[in-house]
C-alpha cells in the first residue's frame, strides 16, 4: 500500500475508532449521572413545576454541561440543591429568583 493512502485513510480511521472506544465509558457515565440526578432530585418533588425545574437542571448539568457558562452551572446546581421538597408556587418562584441571583442570570 502506498504511504499516502495510509496517511489519508488508515490513520484517520484508526484515530476515529480509538476515540469512539475511549469515549463510550464517559458517555455511559454521564447518562447514569443524569439518571442519578433525576432520581435524587425527583424523589422528594411535591409539585409539577418544581419537578420541571429539577429535570431541566439535571439535563443542563449532565447532558449539556459543556455548553454552560459558570454562572449557568451555578444556577442549575442551586436549583438541584434547593428545589426538591418545594410545594407552594410562591416558594418555587422564590427559589428560582434566589438561584438566578446567585448565578447572576
Amino acid at each position: 500500500m502506498p504511504m499516502s493512502i495510509i496517511r489519508t485513510f488508515i490513520f484517520p480511521a484508526a484515530i476515529c475508532v480509538s476515540g469512539l472506544i475511549t469515549m463510550r465509558p464517559a458517555l455511559a457515565d454521564s447518562g447514569s449521572s443524569y439518571d442519578d440526578c433525576l432520581l435524587v432530585g425527583l424523589r422528594d418533588a411535591r409539585n409539577q413545576v418544581a419537578s420541571s425545574y429539577i429535570q431541566r437542571s439535571c439535563y443542563a448539568l449532565y447532558r449539556n454541561s459543556e455548553m454552560l457558562l459558570p454562572r449557568e452551572k451555578a444556577y442549575h446546581e442551586c436549583i438541584i440543591h434547593n428545589m426538591p421538597g418545594a410545594r407552594e408556587q410562591f416558594a418555587i418562584m422564590q427559589i428560582n429568583a434566589i438561584c438566578s441571583r446567585r448565578g447572576q442570570l
